[in-house]
């Protein structure tokens, strides 16, 4: 499967992707190198970006010139070839070694158009079409001074967000040095780098928190900079600020570029540094020398490039039929290539089709998300789901587990004109406060042990579309300030990171608890309740919506019927019966569990399920109570019972507190002693329950 870039931007970027040929080079090196072969773990290094956890071959994926991946992933390979081989200076190797060895492997589209123009000086001065083709980040430019032969100036500059390691310099000089090696007339060649884009942060930072950078400002001297181990204090290099004029360079930026030959102006944001007193960088077995001399924190890297051509080259050493036919092959793979990028088309094409034809049957074509039921509670949810839609206003659902809370809010999304965004749920009561921080949030590269890349959080990938958060109530204090933030503002910043980032997101949350109870306990934050109490929603249980129970149950046993491969196509009378009297405490949820575990239970053969498929907890309970039912009790009392006890001298008071003490001992036992479903049974509280239950006359 091939990845393409995007189109290059020119200023900044959102995704920067980088071209396979150079993860080749540094793979096919590490497997001629006998301590670091087979020390990298390829799904891990491909594995640090989303999305491409279906190559089952990583490595040869990473092979493949012809293949492109996010920034990202030859990041993590650089770091890892590093650590596998004990050198910073893998890439620079790798790039060498890779043009050194062109015998036995088939020459890449960019090694064969050099080889055709037989001429360094022309090579060089097309670098801004190699950067091109190696990445959609990366800037270069060639220039020469009229008084200098054979000497060329090489400007390069990574475009934001890609803050360059030093593997990625080193990659570049060694492709500058290394393609030299495909003319047999060039008897040397020298790369200097004159001065460098990264950032000393950036070098320091890839040696964990050893080293850091202090500042050290003395009066009528430059300012100075020096680089010390944070453990023992012992400086280990100096560094002082430089600054540089500027010469016209064509086709760079605003047309000029820095002079380090000059004096003048400062040249860049910031503090350009340049180390006066050399030292070397250690961690392990991994070294980095910063040589006396050496500019950091420059707004691009400058190489001096110069070679050497014998004296008796021949004139004839450029076969270009060879290299036309090599052009002509290259073509053909660039047709096939084209061919499978084409059927990818079609198929993704193919796939969007088929979601939007599942997600159509999934909502159902009367918009009502797959939810089914002709009851008033469900006609009134429906309608109240419906209305809010069409706005914006954050939506609170509340009521039972399982109770269809999610199916709510995905349909609300659906009836949205947010319909065409991502709808992403997060339950927040399965996660630790920062794991859920990291989630909903994301994280930079190095903001905790593990994040070994940045990652996008839940509010970035829901842009545009909505935001579920299940079991709100559940999140901790701190948490809880930080989403009102996001609330507010919307805005918010990665876990270790510095930028705001706005974004666009409708928010749908839901809870099974009593959300003013624990704001009055001091548990949950009030104003953030009331943020999130905009539109409140109760999505009613199951036993107010008696009459749907048996359409509910038609379409969970179609479901599983089909996917078990069973004949079972609806439920036996009794069976029905006997599931209507039922007060379903777990609701729907624990009606597709019963049901499923029925379906399994049934002969192959069996169309209908009946009361033996059904748990003894269900074909024993007792009928639910409701108005209905109580005023068919009271409607049984014969009269003269009625007279007895009031004459009792009790009166119809204490004649209705036996009742209602009946009704206590009934909806207890309905739910195997749990008070609290038997209270929600009653329509009353917990504590009401207790309180009556002291109070009550006992019979």
């Amino acid at each position: 499967m091939q990845h393409s870039p995007p189109p290059s931007q020119p200023d900044a970027l959102v995704d920067p992707w980088v071209t396979c040929f150079l993860t080749s080079m540094v793979i096919r090196f590490l497997d001629c190198d006998a301590t670091a072969s087979g020390q990298v773990d390829y799904h891990r290094v491909i594995g640090v970006v989303e999305g491409f956890d279906h190559i089952r071959d990583p490595k040869a994926f990473l092979l493949d010139s012809n293949n492109w991946v996010p920034h990202a992933v030859l990041r993590e390979l650089i770091r890892c070839s590093e650590v596998a081989s004990g050198r910073k200076d893998i890439t620079y190797r790798a790039a060498l070694g890779y043009f050194a060895s062109i015998e036995g492997r088939q020459p890449a589209l960019i090694e064969t158009i050099a080889r055709y123009l037989d001429d360094v000086d022309a090579v060089v001065r097309c670098s801004k079409l190699w950067a091109t083709a190696y990445s959609n980040y990366l800037e270069m430019q060639a220039f020469a001074r009229r008084d200098e032969a054979r000497i060329l100036y090489i400007l390069v500059r990574f475009l934001p967000p890609v803050d360059p390691m030093i593997g990625n310099n080193l990659l570049v000089k060694g492709n500058i040095e290394g393609f030299s090696k495909l003319y047999p007339f060039v008897e040397s060649v020298s790369c200097q780098e004159e001065y460098s884009q990264l950032r000393l942060t950036t070098v320091l930072a890839e040696f964990g928190d050893r080293y850091l950078l202090v500042e050290e400002k003395k009066k009528g001297t430059a300012d100075r900079w020096a680089i010390k181990e944070r453990a023992t204090g012992a400086v280990i290099a100096l560094a002082r600020s430089q600054k540089f004029g500027k010469e016209a360079v064509e086709g760079w930026q605003a047309g000029e570029a820095l002079a380090c030959d000059r004096s003048g102006v400062e040249a860049a944001d910031g503090v350009v540094l340049r180390i006066e007193r050399g030292g070397i960088l250690r961690q392990g077995p991994l070294e980095y020398p910063l040589r006396e001399g050496a500019i950091f924190n420059a707004p691009y890297t400058r190489y001096r490039f110069d070679w050497q051509e014998r004296a008796n080259r021949a004139i004839e050493q450029n076969p270009k039929d060879a290299m036309s036919r090599r052009l002509f092959d290259h073509l053909l793979g660039l047709q096939s290539t084209q061919r499978r990028t084409l059927s990818i088309f079609i198929r993704n094409r193919a796939l969007l089709e088929e979601n939007a034809h599942l997600r159509e049957e999934l909502y159902g074509r009367t918009e009502t998300g797959g939810m089914s039921g002709k009851s008033r509670a469900f006609q009134d949810l429906l309608g109240l789901a419906r209305t809010v839609a069409l706005t914006d206003a954050t939506v609170l659902l509340t009521g039972e587990t399982g109770t269809g809370k999610e199916r709510t809010a995905r349909l609300i999304h659906h009836l949205s004109p947010r319909r065409a965004g991502r709808f992403l749920a997060v339950n927040c009561g399965a996660l630790v406060e920062s794991l859920l921080e990291s989630e909903l949030f994301g994280h930079e590269r190095g903001a905790f042990s593990g994040a070994v890349a940045q990652k996008k959080g839940k509010f970035e990938q829901a842009d545009g579309g909505t935001l579920f958060l299940d079991e709100i109530g559940e999140i901790s204090p701190a948490m809880q300030v930080k989403l009102l933030r996001v609330l507010q503002e919307r805005e918010f910043q990665r876990v270790g990171g510095q930028q705001d980032i706005k974004v666009d997101v409708r928010i749908i949350t839901a809870t099974n608890q009593d959300l003013p109870s624990l704001v009055a306990d001091r548990k949950f934050r009030q104003d953030l309740f009331y943020r999130l109490h905009v539109f409140p929603i109760r999505v009613p249980p199951l036993r107010e919506r008696v009459e749907d129970i048996p359409i509910i149950a038609a379409q969970i046993i179609a479901r599983h019927a089909a996917a078990q491969k069973k004949n079972t196509s609806g439920l036996h009378p009794e069976a029905l019966q006997i599931m209507l009297k039922y007060p379903w405490p777990g609701n729907i949820r624990e009606l597709e569990n019963v049901l499923e575990r029925a379906i399994t239970l049934a002969a192959p053969k069996s169309t209908l399920l009946g009361p033996e498929h059904l748990p003894s907890n269900v074909r024993e309970a007792q009928s639910p109570i409701s108005g209905a039912g109580l005023e068919e009790v009271v409607e049984r009392v014969e009269w003269p019972l009625i007279l007895q006890a009031l004459k009792s001298g009790k009166g119809l008071t204490g004649l209705l507190k036996r009742i209602e003490w009946g009704l206590i001992q009934r909806a207890i036992k309905e739910n195997s002693g749990n008070k609290t479903h038997a209270a929600r049974l009653l329509g009353r509280t917990y504590r009401w329950l207790r309180k009556a239950e002291t109070e009550m006359p006992q019979p």
